[in-house]
C-alpha cells in the first residue's frame, strides 16, 4: 500500500498537471483572473500585465538556470525584442491577436541567431555571450 504520491514512471514525473488538486487550482486561478479583468480598471489591468510579463521572463530563466545550471543574462533582451516587435506590428495596423504570435516568432528567430552559435558554450562564456546580446538589444 502506497503512503504518498510517488512517481513510478518518467511520464508521471514530468507531467505538468500532476494531480486533480493542481488542475482545480489552475482552473480557479484562470476563472478568477478573467473575473478580475472584467471588473478591474485600466491601471489594475496594466499592473496584472506587468506581473504576467515578469512571470514569463522568470519562468524562462528558471528553466535555463534552475534545471541546467547555465547562466543567462540575455532574457531581458528577448523580452524586449518581443515587446518592441509586437508594438511596431500593432502600430503598423496588424491586429493584436496576429501581432502577438508574430512577435513571438521574431523573438524566436533572434533566439536562434544567438542560441545556435552558443550551443557549445558553458558557464562564463555563455554568460558573456548573452550579456553581449543584452547590450546589443539595448
Amino acid at each position: 500500500m502506497r503512503s504518498g504520491d510517488f512517481k513510478v514512471s518518467y511520464k508521471e514525473d514530468v507531467a505538468v498537471l500532476q494531480t486533480g488538486f493542481v488542475k482545480i487550482c489552475i482552473a480557479f486561478f484562470i476563472i478568477a483572473l478573467i473575473g478580475v479583468v472584467l471588473i478591474a480598471d485600466n491601471y489594475s489591468i496594466y499592473i496584472i500585465n506587468l506581473c504576467a510579463i515578469s512571470t514569463i521572463g522568470a519562468l524562462g530563466l528558471n528553466l535555463l538556470t534552475g534545471f541546467t545550471g547555465q547562466i543567462s543574462v540575455g532574457h531581458a533582451g528577448f523580452l524586449a525584442i518581443g515587446a518592441y516587435s509586437s508594438a511596431k506590428l500593432v502600430e503598423a495596423g496588424l491586429p493584436f491577436l496576429l501581432a502577438l504570435p508574430a512577435a513571438g516568432f521574431i523573438a524566436t528567430v533572434c533566439g536562434l541567431l544567438v542560441g545556435i552559435p552558443s550551443l557549445k558554450l558553458k558557464g562564463l562564456y555563455l554568460a558573456i555571450t548573452t550579456f553581449a546580446f543584452g547590450f546589443i538589444v539595448e
